[in-house]
């Protein structure tokens, strides 16, 4: 410091002395003594800062960057800052729940005498969301719908890993044949392990015929495929334990508190669980085709239930794994997760087991929709394509969805018989003639 004041004093009175000659006579006799008290200066001012660098930092977005005097990088400071920034938004990340209510719009799901799956689903999700706030301020919720809209099943769970969530829940309502069957079951994604499981997944999956050219969003999945049910089953979530994890403990509060039994943790091909980058459960509240579990889902009682139970489990896991930050990872096809499976008591006693898919195929009709192969798509006024040619494969229909004109050919109950119309359709030049489902 000392130096600096008397470094400070010459040019003061370089600036102040009246007699500028001699100033200069000042200068040049002592040319030699002030170049090494700079070159000494300079020496010790980045000593003392290598020496002083703990309590001396440069700060960026609040964030101390210890330093030298001199960068050989001036970024070298700025990197080190979104260093420490990112690390610390990774230690207070929120942790993050999306709700996903299934169905929507279009696709009622299952249909029961007195409700449709769909708005159940989403009066329940609604509720889950408002006791989730209210009770967890610092846990982000989202829904993946908050009103009666068609949303494809590979869009919620992209949504998901869009938002980087911890945790994904899909909740849905059961549907069976047999009217006495009742009870909860929460599933994870895998392959199923007995006929039942696999026929809830082939009916929750059928949503994705309602969407548009699905073929191209699930890697040529086909929902009425024995094979395709295999090929869906075959992916598994990277977070599979922890998934296992959750919905053990939805299934415990479900066996304390649901009206109904639980019949336990399950796995199975899910479309909407497919691709997952977090721990994801899909949970059938209860079965639309019994009659009593049908009102129970309908009643204030029983959605308050239902919402609850689900609350306690995921504030069971979220107190559990808070502090665990998720890796960023792919999805892949995992290997044999049979140890972890086993630690979970899996109840399919109601159910005979099976060692191979079955073979019966759903029928269109059995999901009231029809097959028509689209050929073109245009904004602007309808164009006279129905030539002799396509006459003869099928009747062309024009619908009219979000300002377009699509062209549909034909009225096919099954899906061979549209494939077949497809590839004809190609035949004639419209190369890009792909296959569509509708209602009836």
């Amino acid at each position: 410091m000392m130096y600096i004041l008397r470094l400070f004093i010459i040019f003061a009175l370089c600036l102040t002395h009246k007699n500028t000659i001699m100033v200069s006579n000042f200068i040049q006799k002592n040319a030699t003594i002030l170049g090494a008290i700079l070159f000494v200066i300079g020496i010790l001012f980045c000593s003392t800062n290598t020496v002083l660098g703990a309590s001396h930092s440069i700060v960026i977005d609040n964030q101390p960057v210890n330093h030298a005097c001199c960068f050989d990088n001036p970024l070298t400071a700025i990197q080190e800052s979104l260093l420490f920034k990112s690390k610390d938004n990774s230690k207070n990340k929120k942790f993050k729940v999306v709700i996903d209510a299934g169905h929507g719009g279009h696709d009622s799901g299952a249909v029961g005498k007195n409700a449709k799956e769909k708005d159940l689903t989403l009066a329940m999700a609604l509720k889950l969301e408002k006791l989730l706030k209210k009770n967890y301020p610092d846990m982000i919720v989202l829904l993946t719908r908050s009103t009666d809209v068609f949303i494809p099943l590979f869009s919620r769970i992209q949504y998901a890993n869009d938002e980087n969530a911890d945790l994904f829940i899909s909740i849905h309502c059961n549907y069976i044949s047999s009217p006495k069957t009742k009870g909860t079951e929460t599933f994870v994604m895998g392959l199923h392990r007995a006929a039942e499981n696999l026929e809830v997944a082939k009916r929750e999956n059928a949503s994705i015929l309602l969407e548009y050219n699905y073929e191209s969003n699930y890697d040529g999945y086909d929902p009425f495929s024995p094979e395709g049910h295999i090929m869906m089953s075959s992916y598994q979530n990277a977070y599979l334990e922890k998934s296992i994890e959750f919905a053990a403990e939805i299934e415990k509060q479900f066996k304390e508190f649901h009206m109904s039994k639980s019949r336990g943790v399950k796995q199975a091909g899910f479309a909407v669980l497919r691709k997952a980058a977090m721990p994801a459960v899909l949970v059938e509240a209860g079965f639309l085709s019994n009659e009593d579990e049908e009102a129970y889902l309908m009643s204030e009682v029983g959605q308050n239930t239902i919402t609850e139970s689900l609350t306690r489990a995921i504030a069971k896991y979220y107190e559990q794994n808070k502090d665990v930050h998720k890796e960023l990872t792919s999805v892949d096809k995992e290997k044999e997760v049979k140890a972890a499976i086993d630690k979970v008591r899996t109840d399919n006693s109601d159910v005979k087991a099976t060692s191979s898919v079955s073979k019966d195929v759903v029928s269109a009709d059995a999901l009231d929709v029809v097959y028509k192969v689209q050929i073109a798509a245009f904004k602007n006024d309808v164009a006279d394509m129905n030539s002799a040619e396509i006459k003869s494969i099928g009747t062309l229909t024009v619908v009219r969805q979000n300002e377009v004109n699509k062209y549909l050919v034909g009225d096919f109950v099954t899906r061979a018989s549209a494939e077949v119309a497809r590839e004809k359709l190609k035949n004639l030049g419209y190369k890009g003639a792909f296959i569509v489902v509708l209602n009836r």
